[in-house]
């Protein structure tokens, strides 16, 4: 299948998602061109002749380019990605221009007058993924890789006078929310845009905490308050990396992916959080039994091929009248092989979970 990938046109996080769903459309075998939003031009669809445009977190992809590309005959998909945070970008003109709409977050699903919007939640890529011994400046007692939001150092900062006597890592930016308790600061390290040394800090702590992110606070694009009830992508790199974690009892989807006190753990509150921590440090067997658990749960049900093979069986279902447009002076858009699709299992995958209209 000829796909054109249209990436986030950014850096950092986004960077990082973006190579592992090329790398998983290669390992499909589709023929793929990876693309910035900036470059995308009705010179290069015509050129490449897609089946399927492909475009990824989408709030710098030109959208007459997109209407341009159905127009001939090709199948458009988005895979958003930063729900429900920038989703006042997303509603309206942006979802209305695709076939498909795919969101990492389900409380956005209703929040889109769309028939086909799906929730599609994180994965992680087992090339990057991985298990992975590492030298001893990656160890810690406890680790966390993300960003310094407000709910987060309210956490951290309430557990300082604990914490400050581990071998803790907190890797990332931490100054620009907010002021991180003045005993935990000499822990940070602002490794930022470097998802292959990010994996060694995952796979060196005996506790990986992972807070989610507010939904609200601080403000980026959520002005109506849509809630999160959906996990993270970091819950599932550190899953896929075999690493422990305990996580915040804050999204209740987290519950049909992974299950608790056998894959992950959860906390309700700083307190609870301490005592967890203090209990697991001690119990270094049951640490990689459920790191374990989590590694083969993940590359059993969550990975950038699964999710990838999903987004492909929806495309398929759509009317055939898509398909087939064709003209003398526009690029053919090409039919699906039937056979190809069943030897490479598209149809054997669980299909993605659809929500109604609001």
């Amino acid at each position: 299948m000829r796909v054109l990938f249209v990436d986030s046109g950014a850096m950092g996080f986004h960077y990082r998602y973006a190579y592992d769903i090329f790398m998983t459309l290669k390992k499909l075998q589709h023929r793929v061109r990876q693309i910035s939003p900036r470059n995308l031009s009705s010179r290069i669809i015509k050129e490449f002749r897609p089946e399927v445009l492909l475009v990824v977190h989408g709030n710098r992809t030109p959208l007459e380019q997109v209407r341009y590309a159905r127009s001939l005959g090709v199948k458009t998909v988005l895979w958003l990605v930063e729900d429900p945070y920038e989703i006042d970008l997303h509603r309206g003109p942006m979802v209305e221009a695709f076939d498909l709409v795919f969101t990492n977050e389900r409380q956005a699903v209703p929040e889109y007058n769309q028939a086909h919007v799906f929730y599609l939640p994180w994965c992680c890529n087992p090339d990057v993924h991985r298990p992975l011994k590492v030298p001893e400046q990656y160890r810690s007692d406890l680790c966390f890789v993300g960003m310094g939001f407000p709910n987060r150092l309210k956490v951290l900062n309430a557990l300082a006078p604990f914490l400050k006597r581990l071998n803790v890592k907190l890797i990332g930016v931490w100054d620009r929310w907010g002021r991180l308790h003045p005993d935990l600061e000499k822990f940070v390290q602002p490794v930022v845009n470097d998802f292959h040394e990010v994996q060694k800090y995952f796979n060196g702590a005996k506790i990986n905490l992972n807070i989610h992110r507010d939904p609200v606070n601080p403000p980026s694009g959520n002005s109506r308050g849509v809630g999160a009830t959906s996990p993270n992508d970091r819950t599932f790199a550190l899953a896929g990396c075999g690493a422990f974690q305990i996580v915040d009892a804050t999204r209740p989807d987290l519950l049909k992916c992974f299950t608790p006190d056998q894959e992950i753990v959860l906390f309700s509150n700083p307190s609870d959080l301490a005592e967890k921590i203090k209990y697991y440090l001690a119990k270094p067997k049951l640490r990689r039994e459920i790191g374990k658990a989590a590694h083969l749960r993940a590359y059993r049900e969550h990975t950038y091929h699964h999710r990838l093979q999903q987004i492909f069986t929806e495309v398929i279902k759509l009317p055939k009248s898509y398909w087939g447009r064709v003209s003398r002076t526009k690029p053919v858009a090409f039919t699906f092989n039937h056979d190809y699709l069943q030897k490479n299992g598209i149809w054997s995958f669980k299909q993605p979970e659809k929500l109604g209209r609001r």
